[in-house]
């Protein structure tokens, strides 16, 4: 296990240059934009603008503070698609592809960005309320947990305050993840699976971790 709080975590400008981004963790570690496996993020957004294009990736947003988004996709000559996402919505997965403009609802909003590249893992973020949680991930080699709000505690000896990160591994190959999640009144986490298609593929990224 290893985890990181809000010291370690750097910021940096968009890829598109109209805004910055907060990176909580990136895989393998030293991996740039470029070359990452996954990566998770925050980003503040204080106005109206095209998303970055990320070929080959999958991603989830989800809205931490503010009162929202309205994310608008052109899809190629069809009708404009658009999607509202507030603090109370389910995670949003789209592709990096996406032609996708991002519009306010009313003021500025922090968002929580998670993008696997699609060649080599897959992902699932959800949310997690108060409250006792077990999670029994089979088909998972990573798990990264997120505190938004509160405090949590995992596995009965690791505490989490808000804006601290955990990422879990499988012991063993094919094992899966289990986790006790205990989340105290008021708190607010997002958990995110992380499968990968080549199981080496996750080996040698976690020898780059250590």
């Amino acid at each position: 296990m290893r985890k990181w709080t809000a010291k370690d975590y750097r910021s940096m400008p968009w890829k598109n240059g109209g805004g910055s981004t907060t990176e909580l963790a990136i895989f393998p570690e030293g991996a740039g934009m470029d070359d990452f496996i996954w990566r998770l993020s925050t980003a503040t957004v204080a106005q109206a603008g095209p998303f970055s294009h990320f070929a080959q990736i999958d991603r989830s947003l989800a809205v931490l503070s503010g009162t929202g988004l309205i994310l608008k996709t052109d899809t190629a000559g069809k009708a404009e698609h658009s999607v509202r996402l507030r603090q109370t919505s389910l995670p949003h997965r789209f592709s990096g592809e996406d032609s996708i403009f991002a519009e306010l609802i009313e003021g500025t909003v922090v968002d929580l960005n998670l993008m696997t590249r699609r060649d080599v893992c897959q992902h699932f973020m959800q949310r997690l309320d108060a409250g006792e949680h077990l999670i029994n991930a089979e088909d998972a080699q990573q798990i990264l947990l997120f505190c938004e709000q509160g405090r949590a505690q995992l596995i009965k000896q690791t505490q989490l305050e808000a804006g601290d990160l955990v990422l879990l591994e499988e012991e063993q190959e094919a094992s899966g993840i289990r986790c006790h999640i205990e989340a105290e009144e008021g708190s607010l986490l997002y958990l995110m699976r992380i499968s990968f298609l080549n199981h080496h593929e996750q080996q040698g990224g976690a020898h780059a971790l250590g």
